[in-house]
């Protein structure tokens, strides 16, 4: 635990979400602003119950930002590996930018203690900016560092400018209500969690490294209550969950909190942004996810390669996901209410592979949600395929640089399939019948129709 959260002369907080720099696609899909720092808002709660005055600086979506969060390229960067003409992307500065934190930090209260938390390890860079700019501005405060960029990066981040680095969880803050009062009145949804951690090792995941190899639940009676404590309070009826895991012991925690929601029928929408297993979905889950409210459904894939999955020590078949997608259709979840996330831009995956994915998923009726590869620091994978990009920094290693492309997987293609396909969903006979000369769409036409090398 830091000595400085715990400071007894901590008086006035400042919870700070930095700006970031990232790849267009970010923006494209709506990535840069969708969610929330529900983190920083837990951690919000956490220090008003010591008494605390608390004000957070949101850089990506400040008041002063009108709504334009792309501010201007900062460096251009070159893309995957793979042999081809060189492919390079700009990247974008999103968020505050150093002049306008400045003068945003010039009108807040003096702060003890400045707590910053940065999610994502290829934006440190933005992070140490913004450090620099609360030093110069509140040169009294204390300055602490967290999120997974301080867990998973440690040495990184101790060379940003932080007074301490602090890895993992705030003991007590992690099951505390977020302070969505510090969000823009404007802000639609809330933030509820039921399980803390997951139980299972992906090989790309780093979920139970972050979490210390424990995985938390609350009493679903306890959310329920939170939930409508919010609900009351400030008229939220949107209320997301981004649990690692949702479905552990879900007899003993979800199966109740989704039974208490439909019992009062209070009128309010769920959703699980991090999806389901597919293994764990039956009839009785399903309905219950329909009487609960929720709308939409996401299952998680990730990858439809026997092999692949094993390498992956991916807990799920291929037979279970469609008998998953078959009975939650027959509750009514399809097309755009049911999805399915599948990583592209794996080490070694093949245009082809996704192609034919793809082609499958929207012949059951299944919308695509692409998930970007990203080889994640301490990761099983980095152990794998880490020399493969040992000598580039965290900023390049942002998703959609597309690190592991190669001849049979080009940067282009990559990037045409998620603008197409990403959340989109199609009749195959759609893409079948479309004149076109796109090598993508002829690709999927010409493995649609079972031609030579399909």
């Amino acid at each position: 635990m830091s000595a400085l959260l715990e400071a007894a002369d901590v008086r006035r907080v400042l919870l700070l979400s930095p700006p970031i720099a990232d790849t267009v696609e970010v923006e494209q899909q709506d990535m840069v602003t969708a969610v929330d720092p529900f983190g920083l808002l837990r951690l919000g709660t956490y220090f008003r119950q010591r008494g605390c005055e608390v004000t957070l600086v949101d850089c990506l979506r400040d008041p002063m930002l009108d709504g334009r969060v792309r501010r201007h390229e900062r460096k251009r960067l070159r893309c995957g590996d793979d042999g081809e003409a060189p492919v390079e992307k700009p990247v974008y500065h999103y968020g505050l930018t150093a002049h306008q934190l400045a003068r945003r930090l010039e009108t807040v209260s003096p702060p003890d203690l400045i707590a910053i938390s940065t999610v994502f390890t290829w934006h440190a860079e933005t992070t140490r900016e913004a450090i620099d700019v609360c030093r110069r501005v509140h040169p009294q405060a204390k300055i602490v560092l967290g999120g997974n960029l301080a867990t998973l990066c440690p040495d990184v981040a101790g060379k940003l400018g932080a007074h301490q680095v602090v890895a993992g969880d705030v003991p007590g803050a992690e099951f505390l209500p977020t302070a969505i009062d510090l969000c823009d009145a404007t802000t639609r949804v809330d933030y509820l969690r039921l399980i803390k951690g997951c139980p299972f090792e992906c090989s790309y995941c780093v979920t139970r490294l972050l979490n210390q190899g424990r995985t938390l639940a609350r009493p679903p009676e306890q959310v329920y209550a939170e939930l409508k404590a919010k609900f009351s309070q400030h008229g939220k009826r949107i209320f997301v969950f981004y649990d690692d895991f949702v479905l552990f012991r879900h007899t003993r925690y979800l199966d109740p909190f989704l039974d208490l929601v439909a019992q009062e029928r209070l009128g309010v929408v769920l959703e699980f942004a991090l999806g389901f297993s597919a293994a764990l979905v039956d009839e009785r889950f399903a309905s219950r996810l329909r009487q609960a409210g929720v709308q939409r459904v996401i299952l998680a894939l990730e990858t439809t390669s026997e092999a692949r999955g094993k390498a992956m020590r991916r807990p799920q078949r291929l037979d279970q996901f469609v008998r998953a997608v078959r009975i939650l259709q027959d509750y009514g979840y399809r097309g755009r209410h049911l999805r399915a996330f599948y990583l592209i831009g794996l080490p070694g995956q093949t245009m082809e592979e996704i192609l034919r994915t793809l082609l499958w998923l929207y012949r059951l009726g299944v919308t695509p949600s692409l998930t970007t590869y990203t080889l994640t620091p301490r990761s099983q994978d980095m152990g794998h395929f880490g020399a493969q990009v040992s000598f580039r920094g965290l900023d390049e290693l942002a998703p959609c640089l597309w690190r592991f492309a190669h001849p049979a997987m080009r940067v282009r293609e990559l990037d045409a399939v998620y603008r197409y396909f990403h959340e989109r969903f199609y009749a195959p006979q759609r893409i079948l019948d479309s004149p076109t000369d796109d090598a993508v769409i002829r690709t999927m036409q010409r493995i649609a129709r079972g031609g030579p090398g399909a």
